[in-house]
């Protein structure tokens, strides 16, 4: 019956105007398909019949009909802290002889730069500026120049760590530690 009225309403104007899916909104082209939908007979493209065309008639609704279950949300358990252990705290350093320690191992090894560098794994010029005291090599360099010529280049400083002063809860700060205070954070800038 729609579709008798459409085809007098076009005869009626003179120019064919083109069907449009009343779901996507897209231009239908050809006949179109006929779906019901919650009661409702809807003119749709070819697309919209395939998604909707072959549900049970009255059964099927685009719009959602309820939420879906929420997922419970488990947090993990917290792993227990650990109790502080003190350890000593310390630092790699470079040796300050390390120019001298590097350019006696490589007299010693009776090898050229250029065949030194492919062993220990550094370029010639960095091996070069190592051995003359022009650049200090950096820890990983440190330590490849050890393995290789069996050498101490890198020594262990401990830091020495302070304890920090806990003020009691039911302290109230005097004028004079105010002072100080102020004082110290000018120091500092």
């Amino acid at each position: 019956m729609r579709e008798r009225i459409e085809q007098e309403k076009v005869v009626l104007m003179g120019k064919a105007k083109p069907k449009i899916c009343e779901i996507c909104g897209a231009e239908i082209r050809g006949q179109g398909h006929t779906v019901k939908i919650e009661g409702a007979e809807l003119l749709v493209c070819s697309n919209c019949y395939r998604k909707y065309g072959r549900k049970k008639p009255g059964t099927f609704s685009i719009m959602p009909t309820g939420r879906e279950p929420r997922r419970t949300y488990k947090p993990k358990p917290r792993p227990q802290k650990r109790p502080y252990r003190e350890r000593p705290l310390y630092t790699e350093d470079i040796v300050e002889d390390y120019a001298e320690r590097v350019y006696q191992a490589i007299q010693r090894s009776k090898m050229s730069y250029e065949e030194l560098s492919h062993k220990v794994g550094l370029s010639v010029n960095v091996l070069r500026r190592i051995a003359h005291g022009e650049y200090m090599p950096t820890i990983e360099e440190a330590k490849k120049l050890e393995r290789y010529f069996k050498i101490k280049l890198i020594e262990r400083v401990e830091e020495v760590h302070e304890e920090k002063i806990s003020i009691p809860k039911d302290y109230e700060p005097t004028l004079g530690d105010i002072a100080r205070i102020k004082i110290k954070k000018k120091k500092k800038k």
